[in-house]
Protein backbone atom coordinates (compact mmCIF):
# COMPACT_ATOMS: atom_id res chain seq x y z
CA UNK A 1 0.00 0.00 0.00
CA UNK A 2 2.64 1.95 0.83
CA UNK A 3 4.49 1.75 -2.78
CA UNK A 4 0.99 2.69 -4.65
CA UNK A 5 0.99 5.79 -2.13
CA UNK A 6 4.18 7.21 -3.37
CA UNK A 7 3.84 5.95 -7.28
CA UNK A 8 0.88 8.16 -6.98
CA UNK A 9 2.34 10.90 -5.23
CA UNK A 10 5.43 10.89 -7.99
CA UNK A 11 2.91 11.09 -11.07
CA UNK A 12 1.17 13.96 -8.94
CA UNK A 13 4.47 16.07 -8.71
CA UNK A 14 5.55 15.39 -12.15
CA UNK A 15 2.57 16.25 -13.86
CA UNK A 16 2.16 19.53 -11.98
CA UNK A 17 5.96 20.25 -12.64
CA UNK A 18 5.29 19.31 -16.72
CA UNK A 19 2.16 21.31 -17.00
CA UNK A 20 4.28 24.83 -17.48
CA UNK A 21 5.71 22.85 -20.30
CA UNK A 22 2.74 22.40 -22.62
CA UNK A 23 3.04 26.74 -22.87
CA UNK A 24 5.61 26.40 -24.78
CA UNK A 25 5.12 23.23 -26.95
CA UNK A 26 2.66 22.55 -29.68
CA UNK A 27 -0.87 22.11 -27.17
CA UNK A 28 -0.94 25.67 -26.22
CA UNK A 29 0.84 27.35 -29.19
CA UNK A 30 -0.78 30.52 -30.99
CA UNK A 31 -1.77 29.08 -34.31
CA UNK A 32 -1.90 32.56 -35.87
CA UNK A 33 1.80 33.32 -36.88
CA UNK A 34 3.34 35.79 -39.45
CA UNK A 35 5.92 33.76 -40.21
CA UNK A 36 3.74 31.11 -42.08
CA UNK A 37 2.91 33.86 -44.36
CA UNK A 38 6.96 34.79 -44.66
CA UNK A 39 7.48 31.43 -45.26
CA UNK A 40 5.53 31.34 -48.52
CA UNK A 41 6.95 31.82 -51.76
CA UNK A 42 7.83 35.66 -52.63
CA UNK A 43 4.80 35.76 -55.83
CA UNK A 44 2.54 34.74 -53.38
CA UNK A 45 3.24 37.18 -50.44
CA UNK A 46 3.29 39.83 -53.16
CA UNK A 47 -0.18 38.88 -53.23
CA UNK A 48 -1.09 39.15 -50.38
CA UNK A 49 -0.01 42.44 -49.36
CA UNK A 50 -2.95 44.06 -50.56
CA UNK A 51 -4.53 42.27 -47.72
CA UNK A 52 -2.80 44.49 -44.91
CA UNK A 53 -4.76 47.86 -46.21
CA UNK A 54 -8.15 45.72 -46.52
CA UNK A 55 -7.26 44.25 -42.88
CA UNK A 56 -6.70 47.33 -41.41
CA UNK A 57 -3.93 46.08 -40.04
CA UNK A 58 -1.23 42.97 -39.67
CA UNK A 59 -2.40 39.68 -41.15
CA UNK A 60 -1.03 36.30 -40.05
CA UNK A 61 -1.67 32.57 -41.03
CA UNK A 62 -2.28 29.13 -39.63
CA UNK A 63 -0.10 26.50 -41.17
CA UNK A 64 -2.47 25.36 -43.29
CA UNK A 65 -3.32 28.30 -45.15
CA UNK A 66 -0.91 27.69 -48.27
CA UNK A 67 -1.19 23.78 -49.85
CA UNK A 68 0.82 22.71 -52.55
CA UNK A 69 -0.19 20.24 -55.07
CA UNK A 70 2.79 19.63 -58.21
CA UNK A 71 1.56 18.68 -61.29
CA UNK A 72 3.61 18.49 -65.09
CA UNK A 73 3.78 22.07 -66.03
CA UNK A 74 3.88 23.87 -62.85
CA UNK A 75 2.67 23.90 -59.28
CA UNK A 76 -0.77 24.48 -57.98
CA UNK A 77 -1.18 26.23 -54.33
CA UNK A 78 -4.56 26.87 -52.70
CA UNK A 79 -5.05 30.04 -50.23
CA UNK A 80 -7.64 28.97 -47.85
CA UNK A 81 -8.61 32.07 -45.82
CA UNK A 82 -10.37 30.95 -43.52
CA UNK A 83 -7.04 30.04 -41.92
CA UNK A 84 -6.15 33.62 -42.38
CA UNK A 85 -6.23 36.17 -39.64
CA UNK A 86 -7.74 39.65 -40.90
CA UNK A 87 -9.35 42.46 -38.35
CA UNK A 88 -12.13 42.71 -41.33
CA UNK A 89 -13.29 38.64 -41.56
CA UNK A 90 -16.08 39.91 -43.73
CA UNK A 91 -13.23 40.85 -46.36
CA UNK A 92 -13.27 36.97 -46.99
CA UNK A 93 -15.46 35.48 -45.93
CA UNK A 94 -19.91 36.02 -46.41
CA UNK A 95 -22.64 33.24 -46.01
CA UNK A 96 -21.21 31.87 -48.75
CA UNK A 97 -18.46 30.54 -47.23
CA UNK A 98 -14.63 31.63 -46.91
CA UNK A 99 -12.38 32.77 -50.17
CA UNK A 100 -10.46 30.19 -51.70
CA UNK A 101 -7.79 31.10 -53.91
CA UNK A 102 -5.96 28.67 -56.48
CA UNK A 103 -2.81 30.03 -57.92
CA UNK A 104 -0.75 28.19 -60.63
CA UNK A 105 3.09 28.89 -60.40
CA UNK A 106 4.99 28.68 -63.55
CA UNK A 107 8.90 30.24 -63.86
CA UNK A 108 8.11 31.84 -60.29
CA UNK A 109 5.45 33.72 -61.71
CA UNK A 110 1.64 33.31 -59.92
CA UNK A 111 -1.35 33.67 -62.22
CA UNK A 112 -4.67 33.45 -59.87
CA UNK A 113 -6.80 30.28 -61.51
CA UNK A 114 -9.71 29.92 -59.52
CA UNK A 115 -11.26 31.74 -56.65
CA UNK A 116 -14.62 31.00 -54.75
CA UNK A 117 -16.04 31.46 -51.83
CA UNK A 118 -16.95 27.28 -50.13
CA UNK A 119 -16.23 25.80 -46.69
CA UNK A 120 -13.18 24.51 -48.12
CA UNK A 121 -11.14 22.87 -51.11
CA UNK A 122 -9.23 20.01 -51.92
CA UNK A 123 -6.50 19.56 -54.41
CA UNK A 124 -6.16 16.42 -55.65
CA UNK A 125 -3.70 14.36 -58.06
CA UNK A 126 -5.55 13.12 -60.85
CA UNK A 127 -3.28 10.81 -62.68
CA UNK A 128 -1.09 13.38 -64.33
CA UNK A 129 -3.39 16.69 -64.22
CA UNK A 130 -5.19 17.77 -61.02
CA UNK A 131 -8.47 18.14 -59.43
CA UNK A 132 -9.98 20.35 -57.07
CA UNK A 133 -13.05 19.54 -54.80
CA UNK A 134 -15.28 22.54 -53.76
CA UNK A 135 -17.29 21.72 -50.75
CA UNK A 136 -20.12 24.20 -50.20
CA UNK A 137 -21.35 25.66 -46.56
CA UNK A 138 -24.91 23.50 -47.53
CA UNK A 139 -23.09 20.57 -47.72
CA UNK A 140 -22.66 20.28 -51.89
CA UNK A 141 -19.28 19.06 -53.39
CA UNK A 142 -18.55 20.47 -57.02
CA UNK A 143 -15.15 18.60 -58.56
CA UNK A 144 -13.26 20.28 -61.10
CA UNK A 145 -10.49 19.08 -63.31
CA UNK A 146 -7.92 20.98 -64.74
CA UNK A 147 -7.21 21.22 -68.41
CA UNK A 148 -3.77 22.58 -68.65
CA UNK A 149 -5.06 26.16 -68.32
CA UNK A 150 -8.09 26.00 -65.86
CA UNK A 151 -9.89 24.14 -64.10
CA UNK A 152 -13.62 23.21 -65.88
CA UNK A 153 -15.96 20.72 -64.99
Amino acid sequence: MRRISTVALTLICLSVMLRPGFAFGGLAQDRWKPAHLEHLPPGIRAILQKWETVCGGSIAASQQFALYLTIPGGELVALHYDDFRCGNQSAQCTAKGCLHEVYMASNGHYRRVLAVHARDIRLLRDQAAARVEISGVNGETTALRWNGHRFVE
